[in-house]
């Protein structure tokens, strides 16, 4: 690939950067054999280790992440040469004595992190101690087994790497801002005088809370194919609807006829190990429309796209021969219609806003680094949202990471719990997360868990929400399902703990896209493919970065409808991601990424948004008025 590609490839993926970190990212392309996709990925690898201030690419930056990249390949080509030189070991089999040894089999093959409310024993002190009741570690229940899974070596994330934390307390740029959304509009000062959040913001969710309480682990492959299926339909149906065209003009795009004719199907791979590229995009199509056939898409005649494997589209063209659909036209599917609220209930509502604007700070997990479970950010979090005293605080799991070494291990701290010798889980979740949580008094706190959460009872996505009373979390605090949709006030709020950026980050592909903004691309197909993960099937586990692949993206395909975005376009869409935070109006939607309020090697970042009330006309007091958030919300992205 020629230089003026490559630095083309380069400014998509990593914006505008400086002469001299081009030339260092040309010379790595060369030296490492990769291309330009690739080298994101490592780039974004090594910013989820660092600090937050050694993250923007600069041509300092440049040389540590070219050095870190060289170190890593050396690595595995050590890996490689040694696994060739080691003659394989001759094992013998034995069949299964009776069923206890095929328990214990199973038990090996477990992962290590301790399940919700397994017993934490306290390791036993010299006879000559006092015993103090605070360190705590897990003792794995199961029978022992013969069979030991092998220690991974260590990562990004290892205890090993620990030594290069910034400790909490000498952090840099302590609440600085690092971007503003709309910083015409002022921001109040708080705590707003004689003002109580329950006067001011009411609260509607607007999603079947009861459904997300389904049984995991039990999925059937016929309603994963039912629901797979229906959303084709119903994006056929939503087509037609809005281009007004006639039955006629929709087609098998499998069947070979001369006439041009218009499918809709799901993007997919035609190999489901080989790479996604535009030469092995496929159209497959509902059971209805063309018997779930996978049909070759042939796109040299497209200049525009954005494709990725789960994403359902129109295309408009013709299929002569029966071995490949020849694309023209890409039909746009339509959107939701924004949400909007009568002139009346608006103006009542700016008359309960008469102190201030609505604030609300929003932060996502996880909330401590990688070497200790002191939680200092969530601590400072916390600390602030008591004294401003904000209408209402955001806050995203996972609160206890379930990928943190310290938790992997059982190797923590947990104070004396009513003189027992043992603790769960939940007991260092009382300790250490709704402890903090409590001090704020005077706001509405909203948690929302993540797949990654131990704590949570339900770990697959779409994902019932946590316990509020047996958390011991206090009455202001309401726990909602992951993903959820709610209004503050007239406020339309979408959020997802389930990492869809990052995951759609490695699996899209492009072509001239018209939005050239990656972050902002990405958060559009959210909005057009109307759900919050249209992606399909999810990245494997082993593709995504070490620390972050024990769990994955955890989807119960059968309850995936969950995910969808009801009735209306959101007025605002969180999408926490360990891709860089930002706060951008796409599509008339305020979409934030927080960012995680705390990296694995420092702090990170969190948002504070403020909203001023609609103002409406008092002679049209029955009609619906858009919301328009966008227009009226400030967006402040902040370091913690």
């Amino acid at each position: 690939m020629d230089e003026p590609t490559n630095n083309a490839e380069l400014i998509e993926r990593f914006g505008n950067i400086h002469p001299d970190t081009m030339i260092e990212l040309q010379s790595m392309l060369r030296l490492y054999d990769l291309d330009a996709q690739e080298l994101f990925f490592k780039w974004e690898s090594y910013s989820m280790k660092m600090r937050p201030e050694d993250t923007t690419l600069t041509p300092d930056s440049v040389v540590a992440f070219k050095k870190d990249v060289q170190e890593q390949l050396e690595k595995e080509a050590r890996g490689k040469a040694k696994m060739q030189q080691t003659p394989a070991v001759k094992r013998t089999v034995r069949p299964p004595a009776g069923a206890a040894d095929s328990f214990a089999l199973l038990d090996s093959m477990l992962p290590t992190t301790p399940a919700r409310g397994t017993p934490m024993k306290r390791k036993l002190p010299p006879t000559h101690e006092t015993p103090r009741g605070s360190r705590i570690q897990f003792d794995n229940p199961s029978s022992p087994s013969p069979l030991k899974t092998p220690r991974k070596p260590a990562s990004a994330f290892s205890l090993a790497s620990f030594e290069a934390v910034t400790p909490f307390s000498k952090r840099t740029n302590a609440g600085e801002t690092i971007e503003v959304l709309n910083p015409h509009i002022q921001r109040p000062e708080l705590p707003l005088p004689d003002a109580s959040f329950d006067s001011r913001i009411s609260f509607i969710f607007r999603m079947d809370h009861k459904s997300f309480s389904y049984r995991t682990m039990y999925q059937k492959l016929t309603e994963a194919a039912e629901v797979l299926d229906e959303r084709i339909d119903e994006f056929a149906m939503a087509i037609q609807e809005h281009y007004s065209l006639p039955d006629d003009a929709f087609g098998d795009p499998s069947v070979a006829s001369p006439s041009e004719t218009i499918a809709v199907g799901r993007i997919v791979s035609d190999s489901p190990e080989g790479k996604f590229n535009p030469s092995s995009v496929c159209l497959e199509s509902s059971r209805m429309a063309g018997g779930g056939i996978r049909t070759p898409l042939k796109l040299d005649k497209v200049s525009s796209f954005a494709f990725f494997p789960g994403q359902i589209v129109a295309v408009k063209g013709v299929n002569a021969s029966g071995s490949y659909f020849q694309v023209h036209e890409i039909l746009e599917p339509p959107k939701l219609p924004p949400a909007a609220t009568s002139a009346g209930e608006l103006a009542a509502t700016g008359e309960r806003l008469e102190a201030g604007p609505v604030t609300v700070f929003i932060a996502s997990g996880p909330y401590t680094t990688q070497d200790n479970l002191e939680f200092e950010a969530l601590d400072e979090l916390c600390a602030k949202a008591a004294e401003q005293q904000p209408d209402a605080v955001i806050l995203t799991g996972p609160f206890i990471d379930s990928d943190h070494p310290l938790v992997k291990t059982g190797d923590f701290d947990l104070d004396e719990i009513d003189g027992m010798n043992d603790g769960t889980i939940e007991d260092l979740f009382r300790q250490k997360i709704s402890r903090r949580i409590s001090r704020i008094k005077n706001s509405m706190v909203l948690m929302i868990p993540s797949v990654r959460d131990a704590v949570s009872k339900h770990c697959a996505f779409p994902q019932k929400g946590l316990e509020r009373k047996p958390l011991g979390l206090a009455d202001n605090v309401k726990c909602l399902p992951n993903p959820s949709m709610f209004s503050i006030n007239e406020i339309v709020f979408a959020v997802s703990t389930n990492d869809i950026l990052f995951h759609l980050q490695r699996e899209e592909i492009t072509r001239n896209p018209l939005i050239t903004n990656p972050p902002a691309r990405l958060s559009s197909h959210l909005l057009t493919q109307r759900s919050f993960y249209p992606l399909f099937p999810p990245p494997p586990r082993d593709a995504l970065p070490a620390g972050l692949n024990a769990v994955g993206a955890a989807l119960d395909v059968p309850h995936l409808r969950l995910a969808d975005l009801v009735n209306v376009t959101p007025d605002v869409l969180v999408l926490p991601s360990i891709l860089g935070s930002f706060a951008k109006v796409i599509d008339s939607v305020v979409v934030v990424n927080p960012g995680n309020a705390a990296k694995p090697r420092g702090p990170g970042t969190w948002v504070e948004m403020t909203v001023r009330p609609k103002e409406v006309d008092e002679g049209a007091m029955v009609e619906e008025v858009a919301h328009e958030v966008w227009e009226r919300a400030r967006v402040e992205v902040r370091r913690i």
